[in-house]
């Protein structure tokens, strides 16, 4: 499967400005603090740093042929923008293999549409990843709707994070309903939306004999799932809604095999997923690349 041009559809690439003055940016943004803050003991789970070029070499080392950026939960409106322009440099240096997603906090208001359409007017090519519980808000909110809004009209897909319901509790684990996620999908069938972490469980719900065929413009990302779930869960993931919607995702840099390097890595989850998640060689291809890029412009 050397062919195959894998894209990783979900990682955070942060401004070096921000991570080498990580105090300084953490005394900004409380949320942001919390989620990457460095373990006292070293161990347990964490965010590694690099910048795009870095990305890119550890990429061109696993295999990995493009990466798409997810933004941040940002509660601080010059962090978002710092953010936006860092992902627009990097698109425009390596337009080929980097995407970007806008980073935007929906609370925002008017300051979050306009900072949509300027980050598309540059090549963006999603929003997100939104953080309904690092932001504060709730999938009943206005101003999320309102952003919902703008990426039908602009067409282009949202990412949300996705906290799954039951399991263990972890610094910053996102705890708002999904529920409400479900009459979203059946009122916007035009809406892209891309749901993080395997939509917190909820491709099991699209068993639910209302919501069967509703979801055909939903897809679902395994970022972060060596930390979550079960290599199996993909197959399960697979046989509820089929491989044509489910997306690779890593949450890179993010340390996912924490008790085997400490150090920003890809090639692992790959190695896991090759190994283990009982891809058919067409599902590989659909999963690691082509649904992802027939997803986005």
């Amino acid at each position: 499967m050397s062919d195959i041009h894998i894209w990783d559809s979900h990682v955070h690439l942060f401004p070096p400005e921000i991570y080498r003055n990580w105090d300084k940016y953490a005394g900004k943004d409380e949320t942001f603090a919390l989620l990457t803050k460095k373990s006292p003991n070293g161990k347990g789970t964490e965010e590694a740093w690099v910048d795009y070029e870095e990305a890119l070499a550890i990429a061109d080392e696993s295999g990995v042929y493009g990466l798409c950026m997810q933004g941040w939960y940002w509660n601080d409106e010059g962090l978002m923008r710092l953010h936006n322009d860092y992902m627009a440099e990097a698109i425009e240096k390596h337009p080929d293999r980097l995407k970007a997603f806008i980073s935007v906090n929906p609370k925002f208001g008017w300051g979050a549409l306009s900072e949509i359409e300027r980050c598309e007017n540059k090549g963006f090519c999603g929003i997100g990843e939104l953080g309904p519980g690092g932001n504060g808000y709730d999938f009943e909110d206005p101003d999320f709707h309102a952003v919902l809004e703008m990426a039908e009209t602009l067409d282009i897909p949202v990412n949300i994070h996705c906290g799954e319901a039951v399991g263990h509790f972890y610094a910053g684990k996102d705890t708002t309903s999904l529920s409400p996620l479900a009459q979203i999908i059946s009122n916007h069938p035009d809406l892209k939306l891309i749901l993080a972490h395997l939509g917190g469980g909820l491709p099991f719900y699209e068993m639910n004999r209302h919501m069967f065929g509703k979801f055909s413009n939903v897809r679902y990302d395994m970022a972060a799932n060596p930390l979550l779930y079960n290599i199996r869960v993909l197959r399960a993931v697979i046989d509820l809604v089929g491989e044509d919607r489910l997306l690779f995702g890593s949450d890179f840099p993010l340390l996912l095999y924490p008790s085997r390097t400490r150090k920003a890595d890809m090639s692992l989850f790959l190695e896991d997923i090759r190994e283990n998640a009982g891809f058919s060689d067409e599902e590989y291809r659909k999963i690691m690349s082509s649904n992802f890029l027939s997803f986005v412009r």
